[in-house]
């Protein structure tokens, strides 16, 4: 939203930049030595790997005079040098070295941000008043059975908040996906900052090659957060099973850059899904199933996409029997701002215009869940 001047003006009344863990890259975009440049909660950060294999998110501005890393910076075995007086940092931010020969100034210390490698992500921390994490994400169980993912990163106009909210806004699974019989399989149930919630829909199985046909589709909804959402979906009658990732972080006060990915446990009976499938090898009964699957999801979410840029916040909504818990929900997410936070948030401008989606090639063999 713009003001008269044509400022980007902030619409929502908490917050653009809640307490949690957040996305700031996938694990294979950081091969040792790897340094990238990105917008991390409104500020400008570069997220690294050292030789070594350690992964840093640093300021990516240099307390010396105040080059920017991320523009000719390089990885120096363990250390993050400044290309601007070749002034060199370790993981902990300590200036370690500079060309004169002298001892580096105490004050040169670099801000290092607190991170986790997480089933194939770096996630960072974010807390406006600078507190240390009061949660972890959980580990997510692998195994050769599981489909590497297919995986999409494009940037949005919205709020962690409200993506997040769909998880339990039941009343646009139909609206919106065209989703039929739903139940609701345990109501949603909180703990401190995790959120847990199972349901069933019917959704169309042209993905399997019964077209016209609808399929019982049960889901297992977890969030820690509002910048990690899980889904763990199964099709009971065809023996699937697959997981999906929705991981938006907040890039400015107007933006967040939108992840999702998914993957799928090899089926052990193809033949379930299709009595084609029954003569293919497994990896080709992979990629036939991931490709159909993924477009049905990407297809999904960009019905979310349109809604989620254009609509209003409204607070407190005009809730109707058969919304879901969408009221419990906002209780819930208010533990991630300061205590004003439902007090009106101060305008963000963004810095600099919002990048263009990024698209992540998926990965050969994977499949993809039903989206919510």
């Amino acid at each position: 939203m713009r003001d008269a001047g044509g400022r980007l003006t902030y619409r929502f009344p908490f917050s653009p930049f809640p307490t949690g863990w957040y996305v700031v890259a996938s694990l294979s975009e950081l091969a040792p030595g790897a340094l990238t440049a990105r917008r991390f909660m409104g500020q400008e950060v570069v997220v690294y790997r050292t030789r070594a294999g350690v992964v840093c998110l640093a300021d990516a501005f240099c307390p010396h005079l105040g080059a920017h890393l991320g523009h000719g910076g390089t990885v120096e075995g363990e250390t993050l040098r400044c290309p601007f007086h070749d002034f060199r940092f370790d993981t902990g931010g300590v200036c370690v070295s500079t060309p004169y020969g002298h001892a580096p100034p105490g004050a040169a210390r670099l801000r290092q941000w607190t991170v986790r490698e997480k089933n194939g992500y770096v996630l960072a921390w974010f807390d406006a008043a600078g507190g240390p994490p009061t949660f972890e994400v959980p580990d997510i169980p692998v195994s050769d059975a599981w489909s590497a993912p297919w995986s999409e990163v494009r940037v949005i106009r919205s709020h962690p908040q409200e993506t997040t909210e769909n998880s339990v806004d039941v009343g646009h699974f139909s609206a919106v996906h065209k989703y039929t019989g739903f139940e609701t399989r345990t109501e949603m149930v909180t703990a401190g900052p995790y959120l847990h919630a199972r349901y069933s829909m019917l959704r169309d199985a042209g993905f399997s090659g019964r077209a016209g046909q609808r399929l019982r589709v049960e889901y297992d909804v977890h969030v820690h957060g509002l910048g990690w959402s899980f889904v763990e979906a199964r099709v009971p009658e065809l023996g699937l099973e697959s997981r999906y990732f929705v991981l938006p972080t907040p890039l400015d006060g107007e933006h967040v850059e939108m992840r999702i990915a998914t993957t799928v446990r090899s089926p052990e009976e193809p033949g379930r899904i299709s009595p084609f499938l029954r003569l293919l090898p497994v990896a080709w009964v992979r990629a036939i199933i991931g490709e159909l699957t993924w477009r049905a999801f990407r297809g999904d979410v960009s019905q979310d996409l349109e809604i989620w840029e254009n609509k209003r916040y409204i607070h407190p909504p005009a809730l109707a029997k058969g919304d879901g818990p969408v009221g419990r929900y906002r209780q819930w997410a208010r533990q991630f701002y300061p205590e004003n936070a439902h007090a009106e948030a101060p305008r963000v401008e963004a810095a600099q215009a919002a990048p263009s989606p990024i698209e992540v090639a998926p990965a050969a063999g994977a499949v993809v869940a039903p989206a919510l």
